[in-house]
């Protein structure tokens, strides 16, 4: 039976092009979109607050969003050179600081973090390197191609759609495409170096893996597929070193979206959203109009933002 949908109340929420999301709790939610803005609510959606990260000239596509409140968030932009930026916030968006900016060729595309602790971004690789840019408690951040047991295979890159980067149940998980090998990066939380594993999924241009997310130590779920309307859904669950293959919803194309929330493994792409409690044996649907950005809580609630760029919420308990 499919969960209700229930629209976010949108007062002063101005239409655009609302591409990411990330919800505190019930009340409070931040999202982003291509033109540089970041709203957030601690309402529940009845109002809004809007601000520009990089100022209103800036114009940055804001990829993903991560936050503690509704006061304390952190934004990252992607796209090539200093379009690919990480800022900050401390007061609801008033103002926001610049934590790094990158510069050439760097693109960056996904980001997770510990609060007061260990934060990591992905980028696409650099100069036949791995590129990610990391911090040890959020306020300093560098540069870095080191960290990892393998090196970077030719074009490795990561998703700039899906979350490909997760800290959950005291475990990093990373995740790769465009390479002919799709790859999972992971490590505990006090381990120095990330652990490579080449996964089953499908390789290839814009192929691999969209999101990860860690159950236990080395008990990972991992979601992607073809760059293909057509393609298969691929969803695998890794544990101790073996991949088994989940049955995935049913819809065409790649898993882009996928999270965990309670029991439930929700996922989908911008052709339908659905749940699953049994580790993908059976399958309800949450949404036909699909998502291109997901963020669920432990007790069921999921906020995402719909394939027409629409905030909707939902209630994985019936």
């Amino acid at each position: 039976m499919a969960s209700p949908i229930i629209a976010a109340e949108n007062d002063g929420l101005p239409d655009g092009d609302w591409s990411t999301v990330y919800a505190v709790n019930q009340d409070i939610v931040w999202l982003g979109n291509r033109d540089g803005y970041v709203a957030v609510t601690s309402d529940g959606g009845a109002t809004w607050n809007v601000t520009t990260p990089g100022g209103r000239t800036a114009n940055l596509e804001i990829r993903q969003l991560k936050a503690f409140d509704d006061r304390h968030a952190y934004a990252l932009s992607t796209g090539r050179g200093e379009r690919s930026r990480l800022l900050m916030t401390r007061n609801g968006g008033f103002s926001w600081r610049q934590m790094y900016r990158g510069n050439g060729d760097e693109e960056l595309r996904c980001f997770g973090l510990i609060p007061d602790g260990e934060a990591w971004v992905l980028g696409d690789t650099l100069n036949d390197n791995w590129h990610v840019v990391r911090s040890s408690n959020g306020n300093h951040w560098l540069a870095s191609r080191s960290g990892f047991a393998e090196r970077p295979l030719t074009g490795e890159a990561a998703s700039n759609t899906g979350n490909c980067t997760v800290f959950a149940n005291n475990n990093w998980v990373m995740g790769t495409l465009n390479a002919s090998t799709p790859r999972i990066m992971y490590k505990g939380r006090t381990a120095l170096r990330f652990s490579v594993v080449d996964t089953p999924l499908t390789g290839g241009l814009n192929s691999g893996i969209h999101s990860v997310f860690p159950l236990a130590n080395r008990d990972f779920l991992i979601a992607g597929g073809g760059n293909d309307d057509e393609a298969a859904p691929e969803l695998f669950r890794y544990q101790s070193g073996s991949f088994t293959q989940l049955t995935s919803p049913p819809i065409s194309g790649a898993l882009t979206q996928m999270t965990v929330s309670g029991d439930a493994i929700v996922a989908g792409n911008p052709q339908g959203l659905y749940f699953s409690r049994d580790f993908g044996d059976s399958w309800s649907q949450v949404s036909g109009s699909g998502a291109i950005s997901l963020s669920c809580l432990n007790d069921g609630a999921c906020w995402f933002i719909d394939a027409d760029h629409e905030l909707q919420h939902a209630r994985l308990h019936d």
